[in-house]
């Protein structure tokens, strides 16, 4: 199945950001909000997105799933098959995207340093397998880190994806607040 594909590199970066060792990250409760304060209602990454710039940017159209109360979900999936997929996630953390990143292997994949308006820090992986193309997101504003996978498999347009994460980052940062 196409959305459960993730890069490697791009599963043990969220591994090794959920796991950091002494800045043990607080563990948001069903009603949390990204500071970790009780709200109404839980955070999601996908309340507040616009996907439409992301789908001009990625040249397709997607469509949001939020998954429910009792298990929420944020992923952006292709409406038509065989399209991009996005999983999206957050995670409240007690130091910078920068420290959190000293604890990953992210060995594979080139890895770049958008400037991100509003946001702390961000970084995007970018990983060509050999039938395949996944991007991975990371993106800090305050004490939240989000982030997101992205995968496609042949024939794909990594020049699209790019440009469709840049964007993602961008909508992320700016719903952050």
């Amino acid at each position: 199945m196409r959305t459960a594909l993730l890069a490697p590199a791009a599963v043990l970066a969220l591994v090794s950001l959920a796991a950091c060792g002494a800045d043990e990250p607080e563990k948001p409760s069903a009603s949390a909000s990204p500071s970790g304060k009780a709200d109404q209602k839980a955070f999601n990454p996908c309340d507040g997105l616009d996907i439409a710039p992301v789908e001009k940017a990625l040249g397709a159209e997607l469509r949001v799933e939020k998954g429910t109360s009792a298990a929420p979900r944020c992923a952006l999936l292709p409406k038509e098959s065989g399209g991009t997929a996005y999983e999206l996630n957050y995670l409240p953390f007690k130091g910078t995207l920068a420290d959190a990143w000293k604890t990953m292997d992210v060995a594979s994949g080139k890895v770049s340093e958008p400037e991100i308006d509003g946001a702390d820090d961000a970084r995007l992986v970018k990983q060509q397998g050999v039938s395949s193309y996944a991007v991975t997101g990371f993106v800090q504003n305050g004490p939240l880190i989000q982030s997101f996978n992205s995968v496609d498999l042949e024939p794909y347009d990594g020049d699209a994806m790019d440009r469709a994460a840049l964007v993602l980052l961008e909508q992320l940062s700016a719903n952050a607040s």
